[in-house]
């Protein structure tokens, strides 16, 4: 019996850490929309070569949560770089709201 319960446990963790260890990556290409959209926290961003990187069940958006400690700056950091059709590098890792969160942007030329 204790073996049972045992083996659920350490399923059940292994399951838990290898969601966490798949919710993340990276993705580069022009940024293509900026979007804001009543009911969602933050700023959707759609670029060139999406894909489902934070295991969230979507690959149309990413989002900028406007809880991110450095949103006013990357924020900005997308703007300029859509605008001027620059390719950006951002770091996913894990969800807000079923999409995508992007962590880190990095612009390189």
């Amino acid at each position: 019996m204790k073996q049972g319960f045992f083996v659920i446990v350490f399923f059940f963790l292994s399951t838990l850490l290898n969601q966490a260890n798949a919710a993340s990556g990276d993705s580069s290409g022009v940024i293509k929309t900026i979007l804001w959209y009543e009911g969602h926290t933050g700023v959707l961003v759609k670029q060139t070569g999406m894909s489902d990187l934070g295991k969230c069940g979507r690959a149309d958006y990413y989002i900028l949560d406007d809880h991110h400690p450095f949103f006013q700056e990357i924020y900005s950091l997308l703007l300029a770089a859509h605008m001027a059709s620059q390719p950006l590098s951002l770091h996913l890792d894990g969800c807000v709201q079923g999409i995508s969160r992007i962590k880190h942007v990095t612009s390189n030329k």
